[in-house]
Order: structure tokens, then C-alpha cells, then sequence
């Protein structure tokens, strides 16, 4: 863009993430999504982005993205960075806190720039108080941030004390041109045994942690025992990678699934739409108390771009009970009934085939990009 033409005063941002570029897991991506869409923001001259860790290579960034790596790794190499964009970076005009923890890190540099923090929050981190006093103590003072999800918005501003702070809802967004409906690879349905099959699949780390345990894995391998029994072509597809799958594999043995479980290991990002496509239903119930029932996870919103029916949590919360597009887009079930669960499948594969669902529209990036350049236009005008 031609600032001189632009309309807009050139602007810049300091970014504080956890992961994004480099990064594993969902907030990784939405960390990618956001620098994308922040970099686009009409004026924005430069973002200078700092994170706290990186797994893999870099991808592709926007020209006007400086991803600074050297902190990674060191809480007091972060430390450093700070107070050097701190005292000798040029002008700031916003800083985006991407995690409750990088909060002391974000407000030292306010102090010194004299421009707003506006921090992301995301699921568990940031429903009850963190064991940080500092960082309450700052969540207590916000007067704005940005939330993918009510729930966890409305968490927040209750044990906060933050009832009048803006809230800005900015949900999960994916690439549409990554995926869409189309027909099933032969060579993936030979590989893995899948013709003229019935797919249940279920996509995420194989981890054994707390966190990762009973997500919908096991919540699955439970049920196939009974569903077999209705659906004698069932097989189940497990996408992705982690040191649980020992664990797995002997509990489908124990209960008679084995012959029909699938484990499909790692798969890169550009195959992630024709595994997708291989499956008749996607389904991800996690019974775990501490699992987030999000109901616009990436995988879910994925498998439904590329017109597969997802299975999911019900949603019980007041904020999100009544969301059209939640109730629209995902079969929601109670992850601790078998039954339920079992019912919930059956009910996608009747949908299987249908094409893409048009509620999705509002959860390609494009729209992502524009919810956030509204707000960021409000907000600068605010500081105005």
C-alpha cells in the first residue's frame, strides 16, 4: 500500500506471543492468523513480533512482520528484549499481549511507550485467577482485550472484577483456500484400508499429559464396540502424533477395536484437507473437566470446510448455549453418555455428502480479518 495515499498515519505494534510462526497446536495458528491480519491493518508500517518459544521452521511472514527469535527459549533473554524495545524502540502506537503471562512483560513496555495493551486470551489460562499475583493484579486494571471464545471471556471479567472492560470477540479463522469439498484420495483410502468404509475420525496430539488425556480419543474407542454392531463398515482414523498412542492402541485391543483402528502418525499441513475428506464424520466429545469445549476449535472448523459433520460438546454455558452458529454447524453431545455419543455419530453419518455448511462463511479468514480491523479502529480512534 502507497502510505502517502493511504489515508491512514502509519502505524506500528509490538506483538508478545507465546508461539506463532514455528509454532505447534491451535494457538500457535491463531497467533499466525492475527500478526497476518494485524499486518494488513490499513497504515500499519511495522510489527515487531517477540515469542516465547519455536518448534519448527518459520514459514512465510508478511514483509512488514519483524519476528525477533533471539529471546527464545530464556525467560531473562525475553526479559532483555523487552527492556530494549522498551527504552530504544521508536514510536509504538499498540502492544498485543498474545498471553496472560507476558502481562509484566507488555506493561513495562506501556510504560515507556505510553500506548494501550490490549492482551488475547484463549481457554483454561485465563478462567480462574493465574497463580501470578502480579498478572491478577494487572487483569484487575485492563480496560480492554480481545477473547476467542465468551466463555472465557466472561470467566475473566468475573474473578477480575473487570464488568465495564471492552470485550472484543475474535474467533478461530482458517485459510479457506486450504481446503473445501472434494472427492477422497485412493491412494490414502488403499494406504489405510478405508474403501467402502463408514470414517469416524478424530484429529489432535496423541499426548499423555493431563491436559491431552480424554479429549475425545478414548471417548471414541468406547463407544465402537456398540456402534459396530449398528455400522458393520465402522473404521476409526486417529490423525496425529504423541507418546500416547501405545496407551491407545492396547486399550482398542482390550476392547475388541483393534482390527478396525487406524493411526495415521504426523501429517503436514498440506495433506491436512484430504484427511479430512476421508472421513464421513469427525468427531472429538472430550470427557476431560478440563478439556476446553470450544466449539470452534481449528480441527473442527476444518473438517467442516472441507463438508465433513462434526460431533462435539455440548455446549451448556449461558453465554454460548443460544449461539445460532455453534447450534448450526456442530452435533453437540454430552462427552460423558455413551449413548449420546454413539447417537451423535449416527447422526452425522447421515448428513455425510451434504457439501459445505454456509455458516462457515464467518470462519474464513477473511472475516477474521475484518472483525479485527474494526476493532483496531476503534481503538486507535479511542486513543485519538
Amino acid at each position: 500500500m502507497n502510505k502517502k495515499n493511504s489515508g491512514y498515519n502509519t502505524r506500528r505494534a509490538i506483538v508478545l506471543v507465546s508461539d506463532a510462526y514455528g509454532g505447534r497446536g491451535g494457538i500457535a495458528l491463531y497467533n499466525r492468523n492475527f500478526l497476518k491480519a494485524l499486518c494488513s491493518f490499513p497504515g500499519m508500517e511495522e510489527v515487531v513480533a517477540v515469542p516465547r518459544s519455536v518448534t519448527y521452521e518459520l514459514e512465510e511472514m508478511p514483509v512488514n512482520l519483524s519476528y525477533i527469535t533471539t529471546a527464545v527459549g530464556s525467560r531473562l533473554k525475553y526479559l532483555m528484549k523487552c527492556m530494549q524495545l522498551a527504552l530504544f524502540e521508536k514510536r509504538v502506537d499498540l502492544i498485543i499481549c498474545g498471553h496472560l503471562h507476558l502481562l509484566p512483560f507488555a506493561y513495562l513496555l506501556k510504560l515507556c511507550h505510553r500506548c494501550q495493551v490490549v492482551p488475547i486470551t484463549y481457554g483454561v489460562e485465563a478462567w480462574t485467577p493465574t497463580s501470578h499475583r502480579v498478572v491478577n493484579l494487572i487483569c484487575s486494571r485492563l480496560d480492554a482485550f480481545i477473547s476467542i471464545r465468551k466463555l472465557t471471556a466472561h470467566r475473566l471479567m468475573q474473578w477480575s472484577g473487570i464488568e465495564d472492560a471492552k470485550f472484543y470477540y475474535l474467533p478461530n479463522g482458517i485459510d479457506d483456500s486450504k481446503y473445501g469439498v472434494a472427492p477422497k484420495r485412493q491412494d490414502l483410502l488403499m494406504k489405510f484400508g478405508l474403501e467402502n468404509k463408514k470414517v469416524v475420525m478424530t484429529a489432535g496430539r496423541v499426548d499423555s499429559t493431563e491436559f491431552d488425556r480424554r479429549k475425545g480419543f478414548d471417548e471414541i474407542l468406547e463407544v465402537l464396540p456398540e456402534l459396530r454392531k449398528q455400522v458393520p463398515d465402522v473404521v476409526y482414523l486417529i490423525v496425529g502424533d504423541g507418546d500416547d498412542k501405545k496407551r491407545l492402541a492396547q486399550k482398542a485391543k482390550g476392547l475388541g477395536v483393534d482390527d478396525i483402528i487406524r493411526f495415521s502418525g504426523y501429517v503436514r499441513d498440506s495433506e491436512k484437507a484430504d484427511f479430512y475428506r476421508l472421513a464421513d464424520v469427525f468427531a472429538m466429545p472430550g470427557s476431560n473437566p478440563i478439556f476446553d469445549r470450544y466449539p470452534f476449535r481449528f480441527v473442527f472448523l476444518e473438517a467442516l470446510a472441507c463438508g465433513v459433520p462434526v460431533v462435539g460438546c455440548k455446549l451448556e454455558d449461558k453465554s454460548e448455549v443460544n449461539d445460532s452458529d455453534a447450534n448450526a454447524l456442530i452435533i453437540q453431545v454430552d462427552p460423558n453418555d455413551k449413548k449420546a455419543i454413539m447417537s451423535g455419530i449416527l447422526e452425522g453419518f447421515t448428513r455425510s455428502g451434504e457439501g459445505a455448511f454456509p455458516e462457515m462463511e464467518s470462519f474464513y479468514f477473511p472475516a477474521f480479518q475484518d472483525r479485527l480491523h474494526g476493532f483496531l479502529t476503534q481503538i486507535v480512534n479511542q486513543r485519538k
